[in-house]
């Protein structure tokens, strides 16, 4: 089983993240929508969509919205979610390297859900499904960290608790690649549980060159949710909008 198939169907691993950012979640919608405008592109992919977030909130804001991801835990949730929120999603089990023999106007890949490979090839392989699951002219965004600030800024350890659960996180750059390690301690364990979070490090020129080999053009890039342009010396993320362009895959 892979790391991230074992982490993310963990309960442990929605405690962990209960708290995250809202306001960001916000921000990164208004810049879907800014960019990716719903009356041009009505129907959308959240392409590795989690426990639906970012699906739900598009849905809500009018979209016809799919979302995929392989954790059938985080699927199961999303769906229990869009009800409690009465928004129309269809979230489907699958792996983000294929296909769902459908197409779309446009396809996101939000908060870092790439790099998950230790393989160039297998990541590249994501980038290739959603050029082949986009429309004549449809638009792929993809947001990603800054790998430049992520290793320059790494914060190697940190530690905290909840429900009686204390947690200890270290940080390392190993291989090309980012390794966030959570051991968990605490009353509802008999014993210390560990998992283990794994991202490459690729930065612009790397997109760059696998966007052209997938007859997808770079349009705009974007350094922080709020939309401001991207700079390798400071920007948080990596925020690119691509056009599917040439001839269908």
């Amino acid at each position: 089983m892979s790391w991230f198939e074992e982490w993310f169907d963990s309960p442990l691993y929605e405690q962990l993240y209960s708290n995250r950012n809202e306001v960001e979640a916000a921000l990164l919608a208004d810049l879907i929508e800014k960019n990716i405008p719903r009356f041009r592109y009505p129907q959308i992919l959240d392409l590795g969509c989690g426990r639906g977030r970012h699906s739900i909130t598009l849905a809500l804001r009018g979209y016809r919205v799919a979302g995929v991801d392989l954790s059938e835990e985080a699927i199961k949730l999303a769906k229990q979610r869009a009800r409690e929120k009465g928004a129309e999603v269809d979230f489907i089990i699958g792996d983000m390297r294929d296909s769902l023999n459908l197409r779309f106007d446009a396809i996101v890949n939000l908060f870092t859900t790439f790099g998950y490979f230790a393989d160039d090839s297998e990541n590249e392989k994501v980038i290739s499904n959603a050029s082949s699951m986009l429309k004549p002219e449809g638009l792929l965004m993809i947001d990603f960290f800054n790998s430049k600030v992520v290793v320059e800024k790494l914060v190697p350890g940190d530690a905290g608790s909840f429900k009686n659960l204390n947690f200890h996180i270290t940080r390392y750059i190993k291989d090309g690649m980012v390794f966030k390690k959570i051991l968990f301690e605490g009353p509802q364990n008999t014993k210390p549980v560990q998992y283990i979070e794994r991202v490459k490090l690729y930065d612009l020129d790397w997109f760059r060159e696998v966007y052209k080999n997938h007859h997808l053009e770079l349009i705009s890039v974007y350094g922080n949710y709020e939309g401001d342009p991207f700079d390798t010396e400071t920007s948080p993320r990596l925020i690119m909008l691509c056009r599917k362009t040439g001839q269908p895959e």
